[in-house]
């Protein structure tokens, strides 16, 4: 029993500062990047990665079923969502998506496992996203992917979109990713991009639920 404590104990003190690390990283060094037409765009740097990330904040006057309907539906996916040439709802929550990039450059695809969860106390969904790599999938998922030709899998791709029920019947968004385009990308290349991953995807959002009213 006491070498069972002193192995936690241990344990404690080597992954305590990776933790708060990450814990630091979660709630600080955002810096924003783009504010226009109501919506807010922060980028930062994480420690572990060449690749920003983003997050994207707005507020939509909707229904969380209309909105959770329409961002789920694969078939809006090009219409809406920067970059997207296809994207296909899986069995198990997995979703795929083919991203287009610039010649000489392969497009990019990634296959992500996505969960909602609902906190009722705080009135938020949070749709959780996590890429994984096309090797590690379950073999009936595998099956179910388009050949990968002359594309090419993310490295990762994980983040969230989170929606905030207020009391006056809208929802405070936020859609936070991070990401590695592997091959051959230039970090600084990438980078560049990142800001409108996040704007154009949720300005098209916006546009859309407008439209409607």
């Amino acid at each position: 029993m006491l070498n069972l404590k002193l192995c936690l104990f241990l344990l404690s003190i080597f992954l305590s500062p990776l933790a708060q690390v990450n814990a630091q990283e979660n709630s600080h060094n955002w810096q924003l990047v783009k504010d226009e037409n109501d919506i807010k765009v922060y980028l930062r740097n994480l420690s572990y990665s060449d690749y920003k990330e983003f997050r994207g904040k707005m507020m939509l006057n909707t229904r969380i079923e209309e909105l959770l309907s329409f961002i789920n539906n694969a078939s809006f996916c090009p219409a809406w969502r920067y970059k997207c040439i296809q994207m296909l709802n899986l069995s198990d929550g997995y979703i795929y998506k083919l991203s287009s990039l610039p010649w000489p450059l392969n497009n990019r695809y990634t296959v992500m496992q996505s969960k909602l969860q609902f906190d009722k106390k705080n009135n938020i969904y949070t749709l959780h996203l996590k890429n994984i790599q096309r090797k590690q999938l379950p073999k009936h998922i595998q099956a179910q992917l388009p050949e990968q030709e002359n594309t090419v899998q993310m490295r990762y791709s994980d983040g969230f979109w989170q929606f905030k029920l207020n009391d006056s019947s809208g929802i405070d968004i936020t859609y936070q990713m991070h990401g590695d385009p592997a091959g051959a990308i230039p970090s600084t290349l990438a980078n560049q991009g990142i800001t409108n991953a996040a704007f154009v995807t949720l300005s098209n959002l916006k546009n859309h639920f407008s439209a409607r009213q």
